[in-house]
């Protein structure tokens, strides 16, 4: 039922109308292009679609803080940061524990088993340098503040958000707690992005969003959803 909700969303749902007039094209056609060609080189799940949605919204809100919750190989992070950087202006706070324990810990043996079998074989170690590798890379260490923790113990470093996007832990427990914890931090009329929204164990954090938040958009074939605070 839920993801028939979410479905319908996404078929009535407006899209978001990007203030680029401004900009200078040929320099947004570079940013888009360098993003894109790089996104194949960095571990996560970020498509080329939610890259480009990325980009637009920072474009649009020229946001002073966002932050990123499962930032791992930094697919999600560098169309951010590489956003800011155009602008020069504002900083991406990425968090991650970059722990296996961290990842494990939450999952349930039986029910979740196949989650734990793909997360107890990453190299944790060597994913955090690639991140790091990736931030100097992309000359983009002025742009991001790396939280090597978990978002439970990040939320107090944190303040005002302007755009948060969530993609932890994908327990139910933990996912619900980051909503909860990193919702009061996003302004008013900030922006919250939700990754795998599709998934069964994010639908206690949207419900929870759903309740100060109104829909905005779809995308990634309804499988990314963002918010707005009201």
């Amino acid at each position: 039922m839920k993801k028939t909700i979410l479905s319908l969303f996404f078929c009535f749902l407006p899209c978001l109308t990007y203030a680029t007039e401004n900009l200078d094209p040929v320099r947004v056609e570079a940013l888009t292009n360098h993003v894109c060609r790089n996104l194949s080189t960095l571990h996560g799940w970020c498509s080329q679609e939610k890259a480009l949605n990325f980009i637009d919204l920072v474009l649009e809100v020229k946001p002073d803080v966002c932050v990123d919750i499962g930032s791992f190989g930094g697919s999600s992070v560098l169309p951010v940061a590489s956003a800011l950087k155009f602008l020069d202006h504002g900083i991406v706070v990425a968090i991650d524990p970059w722990d296996k324990i961290e990842a494990l810990k939450h999952f349930d043996p039986y029910e979740d088993h196949r989650h734990m079998d793909w997360w107890s074989k990453v190299d944790f170690f060597g994913i955090y340098n690639s991140f790091i590798n990736m931030i100097s890379n992309h000359e983009l260490g002025k742009y991001v503040k790396v939280l090597r923790m978990t978002s439970e113990r990040a939320a107090p470093e944190v303040g005002a958000i302007d755009i948060l996007y969530i993609d932890g832990n994908h327990s139910d427990a933990v996912a619900l707690l980051d909503a909860t914890l990193y919702l009061p931090k996003v302004r008013s009329g900030g922006y919250i992005w939700v990754n795998d929204s599709t998934w069964t164990c994010m639908q206690p954090a949207i419900e929870f969003l759903q309740e100060s938040c109104d829909h905005v958009r779809l995308i990634d074939n309804g499988n990314c959803i963002l918010f707005k605070k009201r």
